[in-house]
């Protein structure tokens, strides 16, 4: 019996963990575990909004700059479905394309939205809202943008 409990003290001082030790170890990385995967969830659906609004806002411009960089040929904003792009009025070539991730809504209208012309300048339809603003609602956030005459969108 003397020499089960001199191996038992062995064992017990040899530096190792006990199963209660490890059963409280993993409770709080499972709680900690819980709490952290939402927030990272969050974040990284509010970087997805917020890159779609700034491919939106870049899909502005580059009408604005390709018009004013090529003289005479016109291009157009179209929105069909979850998809904006800009398109050549000449030819219907895609400039640059913009699809809304699921998810991700906008309150701009299906149809030829705006025309951008040379000098830079950009001519709204009547399908576009009066006051030139719109808005993106992604993952709980709506983002309000506004567009100007020179194909700049500014968010608020």
């Amino acid at each position: 019996m003397a020499r089960c409990l001199q191996a038992s003290k062995q064992i017990r001082m040899s530096g190792g963990f006990t199963l209660l030790e490890l059963i409280v170890v993993m409770a709080i990385l499972g709680v900690a575990a819980g709490i952290g995967i939402p927030q990272i969830r969050n974040i990284g659906q509010r970087q997805e909004a917020l890159a779609t609004v700034d491919q939106i806002r870049q899909l502005f411009w580059q009408g604005a700059t390709a018009a004013a960089s090529r003289g005479g040929t016109n291009f157009v904003l179209v929105r069909s479905g979850n998809t904006l792009q800009v398109q050549s009025q000449v030819d219907g070539s895609v400039l640059r394309s913009v699809t809304l991730p699921n998810g991700v809504s906008c309150s701009l209208n299906n149809g030829t939205l705006a025309t951008f012309t040379s000098p830079g300048k950009v001519i709204f339809s009547s399908s576009f809202p009066a006051n030139r603003q719109f808005t993106v609602t992604a993952a709980g956030q709506t983002f309000t943008l506004t567009a100007t005459l020179i194909g700049e969108v500014r968010r608020q």
